[in-house]
């Protein structure tokens, strides 16, 4: 599923690359702590105003800082190769995108035909039953020695800026056959059609019917 060391691009990022010790967010919109200053004196009547502590990011003016729940994880590159190649010394996407690895389930180690299928990384093209928003990652030493799932759900955008950092926390690099599977079932996930859509005759959305 990796490369060895010897075909190692320490220089570089691809997709399907695997991260180590990635701030990964938990976004709990229902309790989210933000930070502010305080407008004006306390009386003894009327409390201060506090407003938000706005910070600038690029040319937008209006970001705010507050204090999220982060989770140190492995995460695998999902953006893809040719938006990884720095051009001029910078990425041009303002941003590039990962996916967290999660641990297997419980579930799936207790069923022999569940665990079966997602070792397997089946062909989603093909009609295969099998997990369609996980990929398998095999066992590694530098992942802990433990089998692992990408989750196509858990994704998160990293600006470009931060390439230097995040290219110097790559440990595994797949192999190529590995990164096609991956690419694969990462488009099917994300592109799938729902039985409306099938419905409608909307499988080629080019096509137009009458």
């Amino acid at each position: 599923m990796f490369v060895g060391d010897a075909d190692f691009e320490r220089d570089c990022l691809r997709q399907g690359d695997i991260l180590e010790r990635v701030p990964f967010p938990l976004l709990d919109l229902s309790n989210l702590p933000v930070l502010g200053q305080i407008q004006g004196g306390k009386t003894e009547f009327q409390y201060p105003m506090l407003t938000t502590l706005l910070r600038q990011h690029r040319d937008d003016p209006h970001y705010f800082t507050g204090q999220l729940a982060l989770r140190l994880s492995y995460c695998a590159v999902i953006s893809h190769c040719c938006e990884l190649e720095p051009r001029h010394g910078r990425l041009l996407p303002a941003c590039f995108s990962v996916a967290r690895l999660i641990p297997v389930k419980s579930s799936i180690i207790a069923d022999a035909t569940k665990l079966e299928s997602l070792r397997e990384n089946r062909d989603p093209r093909k009609g295969n039953p099998g997990f369609l928003d996980y990929f398998h990652v095999q066992a590694h030493p530098r992942l802990d020695s433990k089998e692992w799932m990408v989750d196509y759900g858990q994704l998160v955008s990293i600006p470009n800026s931060q390439f230097p950092d995040i290219l110097g926390r790559k440990v595994l690099q797949m192999d190529n056959r590995s990164r096609m599977k991956f690419k694969i079932k990462l488009a099917a996930f994300l592109g799938r059609t729902t039985r409306e859509e099938e419905s409608a005759g909307l499988v080629d959305p080019w096509a137009e019917t009458s």
